[in-house]
C-alpha cells in the first residue's frame, strides 16, 4: 500500500486542504480570519459556506477519530461551522488547545473552492469548564446551532451550559440502557431533540407499514392478539422505539407487565381487545417483527442488512433494505425530519414500557 502524501508544509495549503492547524485558544477567531485572507491570495477563489452551527462533542478515541471524515461527508449537503469539542477530563497535559482547518470542494469547472470550516478544542482535565464560553464565543450569530453526541450527554452543569441557545440536540439512544434518560432531557431544553436511532429505522418502519397494504387487510393491525420482536442487546432500546412507534400509532393503552414475562413483556389493549407484546432474545440486532391476529393470520418480517423477508400466510416476498450513513442521518436530523412529532409520542410510549 502506498503511504499518504506528507502534508504540507505551507500553512494555507495545510488549512484548506484538511489538516489541522493550530492557533492561538484566546483569539481563534482572529487567527482563523487570517488563513481566510491568505487562503484568497491565491490563483483559486474561495468562498465560505454555512448555514448551521454543528458542535460535536467527544469523549473517547473512537469518537473523535470519527469526528473528521463526519464533517468531510457533511460539507456537500448541510455546509456548517464544524466546533469538535474532544473534552477529556482523565487526560493530563495542556489543559486548553486549539485547531482549525477548511472542509473545501472544488465547484463543477473548476476555478472555485467552496468551504466549510472545523475548529477543534482540545480539553484536559480542567479544561473542559472553559467550554462553554468558548462554544458562545465561536458560534456564527443568525444561524442555528446544533450539537451532537454520539451517545447521551451526561446530566451535569457544563453540559446544560452548552445546550443553552441551541437549535436541535443531536444524540444516539442506541446505546441507551433507559429511554427515559432521553425523554428527561427533552424536557430539560428548549430546543428540538432528534435521535439517530429513530431515524436509523425510518426505512424499516416504512416497511412494515407497507407490509399490511393491499392486497394483504390492514385491518389486521387492528385485530392483533401477539406482536413478537427478535433483538439482541445492542438493539433493546431499538425494539422498544419500534414498540412505541405501533403503540402510538394503533392507539394501543398504556402497558402493564406482563407476568410471565417481566421486563421482555407486556399486556396491552386497544377498545375491547387484548394483546400481548415480547420482546424475544436474539444474538445481535434487531432481525425480526411477528404479528398475529386473533383470527389466526400471520405476518413474519425477517430483517437482514440487505433485505427484509415479509411472509404472509406462507406466501413471501423480499424487500431491499440498507443501513444508511451515519453523515446521512445527520442531514435528516438537521432536517424536517429532526423535529418528527411522531418521535415524541413513540418515545412516551416507550418509555412508559420500562416503567
Amino acid at each position: 500500500m502506498t503511504p499518504p502524501p506528507p502534508p504540507p508544509t505551507d500553512e494555507v495549503e495545510r488549512f484548506t486542504s484538511g489538516h489541522n492547524v493550530a492557533v492561538d485558544v484566546a483569539a481563534i477567531e482572529r487567527d482563523l480570519a487570517a488563513l481566510w485572507r491568505k487562503a484568497n491570495t491565491g490563483s483559486v477563489s474561495v468562498t465560505r459556506a454555512c448555514s448551521w452551527n454543528l458542535v460535536v462533542h467527544t469523549s473517547t478515541d473512537a469518537e473523535f477519530k470519527q469526528a473528521q471524515p463526519l464533517a468531510d461527508a457533511l460539507v456537500a449537503s448541510v455546509p456548517s461551522r464544524t466546533v469538535v469539542l474532544n473534552d477529556r477530563p482523565n487526560a493530563t497535559g495542556t489543559e486548553v488547545e486549539a485547531f482549525v482547518t477548511a472542509n473545501c470542494k472544488m465547484l463543477p469547472g473548476g476555478g472555485k473552492l467552496v468551504c466549510t470550516e472545523e475548529i477543534t478544542i482540545e480539553a484536559r482535565g480542567r479544561g473542559g469548564e472553559h467550554l462553554p464560553s468558548l462554544l458562545r464565543a465561536l458560534l456564527v450569530p443568525d444561524i442555528p446551532s446544533a450539537v451532537l453526541w454520539s451517545d447521551l450527554p451526561p446530566n451535569n452543569a457544563m453540559v446544560a451550559e452548552l445546550l443553552v441557545g441551541v437549535d436541535r440536540v443531536i444524540l444516539d439512544s442506541t446505546r441507551a440502557s433507559e429511554l427515559f434518560r432521553v425523554e428527561r432531557l427533552g424536557a430539560q431544553v428548549t430546543s428540538r431533540v432528534a435521535d439517530l436511532n429513530w431515524l436509523r429505522s425510518a426505512p424499516l418502519r416504512l416497511i412494515i407499514a407497507a407490509a399490511f397494504d393491499a392486497p394483504s387487510d390492514p385491518a389486521m393491525l387492528f385485530k392483533l392478539r401477539r406482536v413478537s420482536i427478535d433483538a439482541g442487546p445492542d438493539a433493546d432500546s431499538s425494539a422498544r422505539l419500534l414498540i412505541g412507534w405501533l403503540g402510538a400509532r394503533l392507539g394501543w393503552s398504556s402497558p402493564e407487565r406482563h407476568t410471565e414475562r417481566g421486563a421482555r413483556g407486556w399486556t396491552m389493549s386497544r377498545q375491547d381487545r387484548t394483546l400481548q407484546v415480547e420482546l424475544r432474545a436474539a444474538e445481535r440486532g434487531l432481525t425480526g417483527v411477528t404479528f398475529e391476529s386473533d383470527e389466526g393470520v400471520r405476518v413474519r418480517l425477517d430483517v437482514t442488512p440487505s433485505a427484509v423477508t415479509i411472509d404472509t400466510q406462507g406466501t413471501k416476498r423480499s424487500v431491499p433494505f440498507s443501513q444508511r450513513s451515519d453523515a446521512d442521518l445527520v442531514v435528516a436530523a438537521l432536517g424536517s425530519r429532526g423535529s418528527d412529532k411522531l418521535y415524541q409520542s413513540a418515545l412516551h410510549f416507550a418509555v412508559e414500557l420500562e416503567r
